[in-house]
């Protein structure tokens, strides 16, 4: 199964459409089932500002694959350990944040890659179907995983040349939140500067062979974004699914009750 999704991602990832996913940071099967449900291109699921462990993907990823979905994981920090214990989950993807220079990049793809083209270690507890798919998952893991560098500061832009130079990463993500407080910029907004920045970014990863993704604050701006080169995309999460359907009820409800 784990091979299987993986591949399915990349697919999308290959065709000339673009993808899009949710966030999702509710460390419960029944929320991750629902999310599954829905039938998004793939799952974020976000290991750095949610409460969703490393730890508790074994429990968790059962509910994406119930449904075929891919799940991404996103890291908390670029450790080894935190990558190397998602892949061996069974993630179809890793996202790790903040990448600032090339050599960051090169160290990310060898903790994801297994040799020769990097040093993961070996121990696919899960991916592999608890290793009875041993053989198989090691000849393909490689070209199944996807893995997703976050740009998302100043420094990061700097050596941007650089690090898509990089090779062994799939898809290079703008952090717009981040990467807007770090050029000192509004948060939130995709005009300006920022619009410049984002161009940029875009055209750059076209010319090093790799994708470009951001997360998109609503649906308004995404022509926009694909225009100038984006192809995957992050829109929506679960806590704010709820929030926006509880909300907009309360309203209804408002009205009604004012009658």
């Amino acid at each position: 199964m784990s091979l299987t999704l993986g591949k399915s991602l990349k697919a999308r990832l290959r065709s000339e459409k673009p993808v899009f996913g949710a966030w999702v940071g509710i460390p419960h099967p029944i929320v991750i089932e629902l999310m599954a449900r829905a039938q998004f291109g793939f799952l974020l699921l976000d290991g750095e500002h949610s409460p969703i462990d490393v730890n508790a993907l074994g429990g968790l990823l059962p509910a994406t694959e119930l449904h075929g979905a891919p799940t991404i994981f996103r890291t908390r920090s670029k450790s080894a350990g935190d990558i190397k214990a998602a892949l061996d989950a069974g993630v179809s993807g890793i996202m790790v944040p903040m990448i600032e220079t090339a050599e960051e990049a090169a160290s990310i793809v060898a903790h994801c890659r297994y040799a020769p083209a990097g040093a993961r270690g070996i121990g696919p507890w899960r991916a592999s179907g608890y290793y009875e798919d041993f053989d198989a998952y090691l000849a393909g893991a490689n070209d199944a995983t996807t893995l997703i560098l976050q740009l998302e500061s100043v420094k990061g832009l700097a050596n941007l040349e650089a690090i898509l130079a990089v090779e062994g990463f799939d898809v290079l993500f703008v952090g717009p939140a981040d990467l807007a407080s770090s050029l000192g910029l509004p948060i939130g907004r995709f005009d300006g500067e920022l619009r410049k920045v984002l161009r940029r970014v875009a055209e750059a990863a076209r010319r090093a062979g790799k994708l470009a993704a951001i997360d998109a604050p609503n649906t308004s701006l995404i022509h926009d974004l694909i225009d100038m080169g984006y192809s995957l995309f992050t829109i929506g999460s679960d806590t704010g699914f709820v929030q926006a359907s509880g909300r907009s009820l309360v309203s209804e409800l408002a009205v009604i009750a004012e009658r």
